[in-house]
């Protein structure tokens, strides 16, 4: 049966007219992976060297066991937004006489084959191969190399379990990714000690191959909930079809049809990036970079300042605004030229937009007030973030609703997230000078001048007037829309 189905994937792989167009294309990127897969294995054969130039004397082991914790964290994050879940057109096969659980185990097994679980063999077989032999002996080197490929599945079905949930449950999985920074952050302050409890468990692998068990559970466990999830989410048609629905069901999001038209158009957008991987991708991407100020709160050459910490405010309290806005109305390229001829006021497309911005800048905002808790900066941290938030919302918002009328690129909602470059141009680079550079540069004049708090207090208040009169400045992004509607159509229909 397995031989069967791989057969057909096989097929179904090869005769695709995507295969065939881009056989040259597929055998030049194959040949650089090769490349970069050769360097990963040099890293893992050379990583003693690379310890010892890092932090001489050091014991390499014990640098590795317990950096393996945060590695495996890392694997996490990057799986979850570029790892791609593995797809396979199970509706053919349940109408047959063939057991949904294995077709279900099928689409499992074939999500190891992800070159993402093989990296950390490529790595790390190669050090251990080298370096443990002499501490742990033969059996404790292949039961600590055996323990990392575990946790690499385990990686693997969370990844695909909270992927999958994100559409049904988005909260489940924005709730994980939450607690996955907020492990992460505690460890950054010192709270807990993620490499201390890393260089236990990996440093009793070695020691103990009962140790094994822990990884095992995990990896277990994981896969049992992600074959429990597809097989009560696998239905053959004529069963949904046959589904009663209940009354009063339906996919409307019910406090936002209080609004009207209005709540309506977000409650479109909102399904938009519940049901494509880009969009929601471009959203999610915002959760990890609310911790990019501890790149800036650790160093003391940007926390004895305050222009530079500008920076950091605007782009963490606005960066969900600033990527997803990039691209609008490009996400409705494919219906764009139906929206022209609705009767849709314009003013109550870029409004709609612009309400969507504002929760989201204010979400954003009030996470980094926990910044707030970090000793002696703390208060300098919330003023100036909240100064940030208002300038975010009163005039970044109108920037990106501005530039998007300049965004005359088409994008395929269909396609992955992953090294996709549709609908970038040279509009998306020049909006992130004034949305990232304007504010620094309102609060310059008041740095010089000694009164760093005017200039904060100046971003601030721009911000809040131009929350003020968002109508004022929404008719300016309207009357520019109106004038290259037709131009922005046209760019769209180009494939």
């Amino acid at each position: 049966m397995i031989r069967l189905l791989l057969s057909h994937q096989w097929k179904e792989a090869t005769r695709s007219s995507v295969w065939q167009k881009n056989v040259a294309i597929n055998a030049v990127l194959g040949f650089f992976m090769l490349i970069l897969l050769l360097y990963v294995v040099l890293i893992g054969f050379f990583m003693d060297e690379l310890v010892q130039a890092v932090k001489p004397g050091a014991n390499t082991v014990e640098v590795v066991n317990r950096a393996l914790l945060y590695y495996f964290l890392f694997d996490l994050a990057l799986r979850f937004f570029i790892q791609d879940l593995p797809v396979m057109g199970i509706q053919p096969y349940l109408h047959l006489p063939v057991g949904k659980g294995k077709l279900i185990h099928f689409v499992l097994w074939k999500s190891i084959t992800s070159m993402f679980n093989f990296l950390s063999l490529l790595l790390f077989i190669p050090f251990a191969l080298r370096m443990l032999p002499e501490l742990y002996g033969t059996v404790g080197t292949w039961a600590w190399v055996l323990g990392l490929f575990l946790l690499t599945l385990f990686n693997n079905f969370l990844t695909l379990y909270f992927k999958r949930l994100l559409v049904e449950k988005p909260l489940v999985t924005f709730g994980f990714l939450f607690a996955v920074v907020g492990l992460g952050a505690a460890d950054y302050l010192g709270y807990i000690g993620l490499g201390t409890v890393s260089a236990g468990v990996f440093s009793g692998l070695g020691s103990n191959p009962v140790w094994l068990l822990l990884p095992l559970v995990l990896f277990a466990g994981a896969y049992v909930i992600n074959y429990a999830y597809l097989k009560a989410h696998t239905y053959p048609e004529e069963m949904r079809i046959r589904k009663q629905s209940k009354v009063g069901d339906t996919t409307e999001i019910g406090f936002l049809q209080r609004f009207g038209e209005l709540g309506t158009l977000i409650s479109l957008e909102l399904k938009l990036i519940a049901r494509h991987k880009r969009p929601k991708s471009t959203m999610t991407m915002g959760v990890f970079f609310l911790a990019y100020g501890f790149l800036f709160y650790t160093n003391k050459v940007y926390t004895d300042g305050y222009a530079m910490l500008i920076f950091p405010g605007i782009f963490m309290s606005g960066f969900v605004m600033l990527s997803y806005g990039q691209f609008v109305p490009g996400w409705q390229s494919a219906h764009f030229d139906a929206l022209l001829t609705k009767r849709l006021s314009p003013y109550t497309f870029f409004l709609g937009k612009f309400w969507m911005f504002v929760p989201a800048c204010t979400a954003a905002y009030l996470i980094t007030l926990l910044y707030g808790l970090m000793p002696e900066i703390g208060g300098k941290i919330m003023l100036i973030n909240t100064a940030c938030f208002l300038y975010n919302i009163g005039i970044n918002t109108f920037v990106v609703l501005y530039m998007s009328t300049y965004n005359k690129k088409r994008i395929d909602l269909s396609k992955g997230s992953s090294f996709n470059w549709q609908g970038v141009g040279a509009s998306q680079f020049i909006l992130m000078l004034p949305a990232l550079v304007l504010p620094i540069l309102v609060y310059v004049p008041f740095g010089l001048m000694d009164k760093p708090y005017w200039g904060v207090a100046a971003v601030g208040v721009l911000g809040l007037l131009g929350f003020i009169f968002h109508r004022q400045l929404l008719g300016l992004v309207v009357k520019r829309f109106q004038e290259q509607k037709y131009a922005i159509a046209a760019g769209f229909r180009q494939a």
